[in-house]
């Protein structure tokens, strides 16, 4: 017998989806709380408005969410650089993110102009992301992979918003393949600091 998930975490898991899929402004608290079949009272007892529950979602599964799509790291006998190339392979393959583009992003284009809070939350994760990348280049540079002319800082944010403007494409002009083609450019870039 499958355990029934908690309301809360339920509420949080729907609020993900319809956030991404739609959009803040175009997700209704009716149309999260029908796919979660709860009552409106039961979202008010977790959640005092809809934002709150996005705040709640942003930092609770989103977060999470983009370090797992995200994971900016070297693997075991790996160079930096091939490191981020599987980082782009494993993009590639995630189909949500190839069909929606990156959920950070999205949330980012639609609510930093007009929500200070919303803005705060969302660009520390990307800052805490472009560090990730910074960090990877740093090793690169230490290793003697890339030399030291690297200007770690800009570059660790141009490879984070080109990734991110592949991704936000259109569906019909997104495809693993055509991901996997573009991100070769950012790598190409990163090749000229090869040592």
């Amino acid at each position: 017998m499958q355990k029934k998930q908690p309301t809360r975490e339920k509420l949080l898991d729907i609020t993900f989806d319809e956030v991404y899929i739609h959009g803040y402004n175009a997700t209704s608290v009716d149309a999260i709380l029908k796919k979660a079949q709860v009552p409106k009272g039961s979202m008010y007892h977790h959640f005092k408005s809809k934002k709150e529950l996005v705040l709640a979602m942003v930092q609770e599964r989103l977060f999470v969410k983009m370090d797992n799509f995200f994971k900016f790291e070297v693997e075991d006998n790996k160079t930096v650089m091939e490191s981020f190339r599987n980082t782009f392979t494993v993009i590639s393959k995630n189909k949500m993110l190839v069909t929606y583009g990156c959920p950070l992003y999205r949330l980012m284009v639609e609510l930093s102009a007009r929500d200070k809070e919303f803005d705060t939350l969302l660009t520390s994760k990307a800052l805490q992301m472009q560090e990730g990348i910074k960090s990877l280049l740093l090793k690169g540079i230490e290793t003697k992979e890339f030399d030291a002319s690297l200007d770690v800082e800009t570059f660790s944010a141009y490879m984070l918003s080109a990734g991110w403007g592949i991704l936000s494409l259109s569906p019909t002009l997104s495809s693993s393949k055509n991901y996997i083609n573009q991100t070769k450019y950012i790598l190409n870039a990163l090749e000229n600091y090869k040592n």
